[in-house]
């Protein structure tokens, strides 16, 4: 097939009838720049095309160009046709084989329809016959007659329509089958099919499944206490069998039937420990109960808050516990255990040669802690051979302890401070601050052992509800005039600032001057140096020597008490002691000797004013 190439005339002629159109030809097509820019497209590609139709290669593939296309469309039009009488002649049979099934199926439905509702038909019918027929022979022959007619004529349709309720039997009983069937499936299904358990040959419940068994086994042997002996083991084998029951026991149901069933070998019972020590275990854990309160009853007051009644041992029962029944203990026993003695009395008596140190000794104890187990007599003066002495009291095996609980308030004592003074006298005292006393409160607990009416008192807390005030009092160290004195190597103090006079001075028979004064008064070291003796002499009393260095010494006897120690560096004017009469002395007096280089001298050398 040729190509028709177009001419210029007849471009024009196009372009002429364009341009002749009328506005509603025209309506919608392009802007005329669009058109304007295609007309430039095709002119600038017009040497171009006219080129190529002078080729003989164009005509050819024209031509081919052509022929696929016919081909393509050719076949898609016969393959639409195909498909569209493929569809219709399925369409066809599926349309022959509904009017098939109407004419069979459906035609045997209805027959089935008519013979399965023919005898009731021929029922309803029937009874409408003999209503009429009745009710005319009611009116031309009476009552009885119309009965009788009409039950004549009943019998006859029965007898005749037979056949057709047989027919329409034919029908039912399949359906009447098939609704029982389906009954009996459903009903079977909603059994609740469970598993009987047995133990020793007795059926003791039922359970879902063996695992709500096996839970409750594990379950009782937790809870078994086998009292230490971890070799003890509780078995229970038992046999399942399916049936059927609506009531279904859970671990801890069937744990409680085992736990009867298993009576003869585990028991539920009581355990009583004393200070965490098992004691005993028994099957009268509430009778126990009621023994350890009744221990403890009379000493109660439930009108007393500040009151706590408990034992001298920790004690606590148990229940709920399963324990093998050979390990149980009856009450009467746990009784005269808890009601006995731990510990009997020890005495001991005393043979020829003994003495209290040594008895006590032979125990583990001091001579205090046995003279307080004999009260009855005092061991350090009345101590015979056969006295017999008590060693240890008996200890009861559980004693009640009454605590009682008080606060109280006391007194803080205050505390006196005393800073020196040198415009005091020595030995004179000014109070600048007067002491206050403080209070506290203080919770104590009396614990009272059974009967005992003597407490041990401990003391649980204190608040300190009033601090107390510090008094501040002056002490005087101004030392009258005549008292400081120079002497070899430094300076000397008089000893005792308070003295009322000199008992005599040192002589020949007498190595020191006698400084008397008050009891108590202070005596002062006359020049610093280190204490080198200070204790008992058997003519000085009690008495300090103190090195003052370069030969210097000093002593100070018959003290009352000594306020320094050997070795102790004191300095001038400290007190080392206070006045009394100790050792070889007819009177409160401080024994005063001085040394110098060794030697010793006269105080009078330098306090012949005194």
């Amino acid at each position: 097939m040729a190509l028709k190439e177009k001419t210029p005339l007849d471009e024009q002629a196009a372009e002429q009838a364009e341009q002749a159109a009328t506005p509603a030809e025209t309506a919608g097509k392009k802007p005329a720049v669009a058109r304007k820019g295609r007309a430039a497209m095709k002119k600038a590609l017009d040497p171009l095309v006219t080129k190529a139709k002078k080729k003989p290669q164009t005509a050819v593939l024209g031509q081919f160009l052509y022929d696929v296309g016919f081909w393509a469309e050719y076949t898609a039009l016969r393959g639409c046709r195909a498909v569209r009488a493929g569809w219709k002649a399925v369409g066809q049979r599926f349309l022959a084989l509904g009017q098939l099934l109407r004419r069979t199926v459906g035609a045997g439905l209805l027959n089935a329809w008519h013979e399965l509702t023919a005898p009731f038909t021929r029922f309803h019918n029937g009874i409408k016959n003999i209503t009429a027929l009745m009710r005319e022979k009611k009116q031309s022959e009476g009552g009885l007659v119309a009965v009788k007619e009409g039950l004549a004529y009943f019998g006859r349709g029965v007898l005749r329509y037979a056949p057709l309720i047989r027919t329409s039997f034919a029908y039912v009983m399949p359906l009447l089958a098939l609704g029982l069937f389906v009954y009996v499936v459903n009903t079977v299904l909603s059994y609740n099919y469970v598993l009987a358990v047995e133990v020793n040959g007795k059926v003791v419940g039922h359970v879902q499944n063996e695992q709500v068994f096996d839970a409750a086994t594990a379950e009782l042997t937790q809870r078994i206490d086998a009292l230490g002996d971890e070799s003890r083991e509780f078995t229970i084998v038992p046999t399942y069998s399916v049936d059927v029951s609506d009531t279904l026991m859970d671990e801890a149901q069937m744990a409680n039937i085992l736990l009867q069933e298993s009576s003869d070998e585990i028991q539920e019972a009581t355990a009583i420990y004393v200070n965490g020590s098992l004691l005993a275990v028994t099957t009268e854990g509430e009778a126990l109960h009621e023994f350890i309160d009744s221990l403890k009853a009379p000493y109660e007051d439930p009108n007393d808050p500040n009151l706590r009644v408990e034992f001298t041992k920790d004690v606590e029962l148990q229940d709920g516990n399963l324990y093998f029944t050979d390990s149980l203990t009856d009450l009467q026993s746990i009784i005269d255990v808890l009601t006995g003695e731990e510990q009997g009395e020890v005495t001991y008596t005393v043979q020829q040669g003994d003495m209290p140190g040594t008895v006590a000794s032979k125990f583990g104890l001091s001579v205090s802690q046995l003279q307080a187990e004999n009260p009855q007599q005092d061991i350090l003066k009345e101590f015979f051979v056969g006295d017999v002495l008590t060693i240890s009291q008996a200890m009861p095996y559980l004693e009640v302890k009454r605590v009682v609980t008080r606060t109280v308030q006391e007194e803080i004592p205050y505390d006196t401070v005393t800073t020196d003074s040198a415009d005091l006298p020595f030995d004179t005292y000014k109070i600048e601050q007067e002491g206050e006393e403080g209070l506290d409160e203080v919770v104590y607990e009396d614990t009272y052992y059974g009967d005992s009416n003597t407490p041990e008192t401990v003391e649980i807390s204190r608040t300190t509800l009033k601090e107390p005030v510090t008094r501040v009092r002056l002490r005087g160290t101004k030392l009258a005039n005549g008292m400081v004195v120079s002497g070899t190597n430094g300076t000397w103090v008089w000893p005792v600032p308070a003295y009322k006079g000199i008992s005599r001075w040192m002589s020949a028979s007498h190595k020191g001057v006698d400084i008397r004064a008050n009891y108590g008064a202070s005596i002062i070291a006359s020049d610093g140096g280190v204490v080198t003796t200070a204790g008992w002499h058997y003519s000085y009393g009690n008495y300090v020597i103190i090195n003052h260095g370069g030969g210097r010494q000093t002593l100070y006897a018959h003290a009352s008490s000594l306020a320094v120690h050997a070795g102790q560096a004191v300095s001038q004017g400290q007190v080392i002691a206070y006045v009394g009469s100790t050792g070889n002395s007819t009177g409160n007096h401080c024994h005063f000797e001085m040394f110098e280089n060794g030697v010793r001298i006269s105080a009078k050398k330098y306090f012949a004013g005194m």
